[in-house]
């Protein structure tokens, strides 16, 4: 059965679905990128699923990969619930928290700990570009 067919078939709508990407994964510049790409699409908050919406560029992963990064970090106790509301309040608004700004300079701080606690384990899943690979040779040195 040719995709065509299966498309129809199934009364599917997948216009708005780059097909041609979704062979080669494109992985993030950086972990705020990641972040900002789960704010945007993740469907937990808002109580609906938005349709397609999220696969416009194929990525090295899932919206709960994300997700599941996050919370074993919570719950291994390498992250407090303040830097969860940094994460959450930072990631609607769609902007990094800057640190010359009175009112943010704390933000930033915290935002900058759970970013680098973040890296070291999309870098290491191949979610997160590193050119240099320094952080997944610091992972392996670690354990």
């Amino acid at each position: 059965m040719k995709f065509e067919d299966m498309k129809n078939s199934y009364n599917c709508c997948f216009d708005d679905v780059n097909f041609a990407n979704l062979e080669s994964p494109v992985q993030f510049n950086d972990v705020e990128e990641a972040w900002f790409w789960f704010c945007k699409y993740d469907d937990r908050r808002d109580g609906f699923k938005r349709k397609n919406s999220a696969k416009t560029v194929s990525r090295p992963c899932f919206l709960d990969d994300i997700y599941v990064v996050v919370s074993r970090l919570y719950f291994a106790g390498k992250i407090t619930k303040r830097h969860l509301g940094v994460l959450s309040k930072y990631g609607k608004r769609q902007i990094v928290p800057d640190d010359r700004i009175f009112e943010e300079m704390e933000d930033a701080q915290y935002w900058k700990e759970v970013m680098a606690k973040m890296k070291l384990v999309l870098v290491c899943k191949g979610i997160v570009k590193d050119e240099t690979k320094a952080v997944c040779r610091e992972v392996k040195i670690r354990q």
